[in-house]
């Protein structure tokens, strides 16, 4: 039998403090079971499908009787205290997802698994700009073969081989374990109490310790309404800086509509982000700003709802600093930056090369309205070669790219951004990595650069007989006092050190430089 597994969090002790869902029944067994449970049970009537009606139109289906229909059932039982539920069908619908125990079956997989028999990794980038990926190996590897990030991509599912295959052979892990096993509905406390144990061990952290770097809060940490008043803060002003919307999964590709509602107020919309979230807002300034209270649904093209009624909380990213820690929201769960892996990565950064009294680039005034103003300053005041805007067309590619903001004669490739929020620093990181990678990469591509380089310092200074290695350099313009690895945004830096190895595998060395940013006007 498949099952999936849920583990409810322990602020739920009893079975009555679980309310029926909208649409579900109760269910009772016919025996008595070795274990107290609740059984609940939903049959949608058929509806023909939204298409039917359309193709109509052109077509004679009214004889065919298309239906759609789906079948919904959840299993709550009471095992040593905790509870557990199996789901069947849309039976996750059933439940509140702020009451599952975060990563349950991803710590019973790891624990369980052989280390080197993985064959699927769902991975999450904890950013501003989320990015979701699943990658299938034909084989059981070790987690360095999916091409990750242990630092900046948050393991979120695992599959594979468990050392042991006495009860099952394949183990699937994320807040849910899924397992394939022969058992019957009686023997379901006992797998559930095996589960438990499984879940409680630390065997995962020789290897797998990498995923504690997001540590989950208790449901009663006195921190969370703190941290719940900054999130409705800055929904309330509308803030791009550290807030962004993210799927709690992999969205469903036949999701057509998105809707967001509070109350009697209501909005559709094809795609789901923070935008959408704000006009929803605009649209309705007297709803309740609080992301618990705004519901989420993806409907299909016939109207069937896809997604679980899930609450805005569960879809929004956002990070925190409050009294000198750093906090992550993601999932609908807050998480503490673990201090000593933020204390590593802020060190890695502060021991990159800092060219900042080197190259000692003017302040960015609020004179300069864009960033192509500040450069062009820039390259006229230190007479450098400005490339902003200057798009190069690397063979082989269907995109332009652009090589730098300013190249200096001692080729520094120069990167220039206001730190306005991390995803403008995302892009810088990437455009500094993409750049030097074809470089490296593209010969005709790095002669069309020399021949700019020669054009504008003159072929009495040879690209290629500079002394000294190449350069990327980050110029980041920020009016916060002290060194970049402590004023920039926490993911960011962590964003930049993997785009810092990808720079140096190109044969380029990477350097920080900080810009004076004058104070913005009000």
């Amino acid at each position: 039998m498949n099952l999936t597994v849920y583990l409810l969090r322990d602020v739920v002790s009893e079975l009555d403090q679980l309310q029926l869902r909208e649409g579900f029944r109760e269910l009772k067994p016919e025996e008595t079971l070795p274990f107290p449970c609740v059984a609940w049970v939903q049959a949608n009537r058929p509806t023909p499908p939204k298409w039917a009606s359309w193709l109509g139109t052109a077509f004679d289906v009214g004889g065919l009787r298309l239906q759609n229909q789906s079948n919904s059932f959840v299993l709550f039982l009471k095992v040593d205290k905790r509870i557990f539920a199996l789901t069947f069908g849309y039976g996750l619908s059933a439940i509140e997802r702020s009451l599952i125990e975060p990563d349950f079956g991803l710590k019973v997989t790891l624990n369980e698994v052989d280390p080197d028999a993985l064959d699927m990794v769902d991975t999450r980038r904890v950013d501003r700009v989320s990015r979701q990926r699943r990658t299938h190996l034909n084989v059981g590897r070790g987690v360095s073969d999916f091409d990750i990030s242990t630092e900046l991509d948050w393991i979120r599912k695992v599959s594979g081989r468990p050392l042991s295959t006495t009860l099952t052979k394949k183990m699937v892990g994320a807040d849910s374990l899924k397992v394939a096993m022969k058992c019957s509905v009686l023997e379901l406390g006992e797998h559930c109490r095996t589960f438990f144990k499984q879940y409680r061990k630390r065997q995962y952290k020789k290897r797998f310790g990498f995923i504690d770097h997001l540590r989950p809060l208790k449901p009663k940490d006195p921190l969370l309404p703190k941290l719940e008043a900054k999130l409705v803060g800055m929904l309330t002003a509308r803030s791009h800086e550290w807030i962004a919307v993210a799927f709690p999964e992999m969205p469903d590709e036949d999701i057509s509509t998105w809707k967001l509602s509070q109350g009697h107020g209501q909005k559709e919309s094809e795609d789901l982000d923070i935008e959408r979230v704000y006009a929803f807002l605009d649209a309705h300034p007297n709803v309740s700003i609080a992301p618990e209270k705004i519901w989420v649904r993806g409907y299909n093209s016939e109207g069937f709802q896809l997604t679980s009624k899930d609450t805005l909380h569960l879809y929004l990213v956002a990070q925190v600093d409050h009294d000198g820690a750093t906090y992550v929201l993601s999932l609908g769960q807050w998480f503490r930056v673990d201090t000593d892996y933020i204390t590593k990565v802020r060190e890695q950064v502060r021991a990159l090369p800092d060219v900042t009294s080197r190259l000692q680039l003017p302040t960015w005034s609020n004179a300069f309205k864009r960033e192509g103003d500040y450069n062009e300053h820039v390259g006229n005041h230190k007479n450098w070669l400005v490339l902003d805007a200057k798009p190069f067309h690397p063979d082989g590619s269907t995109g332009k790219l652009e090589v730098c903001d300013l190249l200096s004669p001692d080729r520094e490739f120069i990167h220039v951004k206001d730190m306005k929020d991390s995803a403008t620093l995302s892009h810088l990181f990437g455009q500094g990595s993409v750049s030097a990678t074809v470089f490296k990469l593209e010969s005709t591509h790095a002669d069309r650069v020399k021949d700019h380089f020669h054009g504008f310092y003159g072929n009495a200074r040879a690209f290629d007989h500079v002394e000294g290695p190449l350069w990327v350099v980050y110029a980041i313009a920020t009016s916060k006092p002290g060194h970049l690895a402590d004023t920039l945004f926490f993911f960011s830096v962590v964003n930049l050190l993997q785009h810092a190895r990808t720079v140096r595998l190109a044969g380029f060395e990477v350097a920080l430089c900080r810009i004076e940013r004058e104070g913005r006007e009000a």
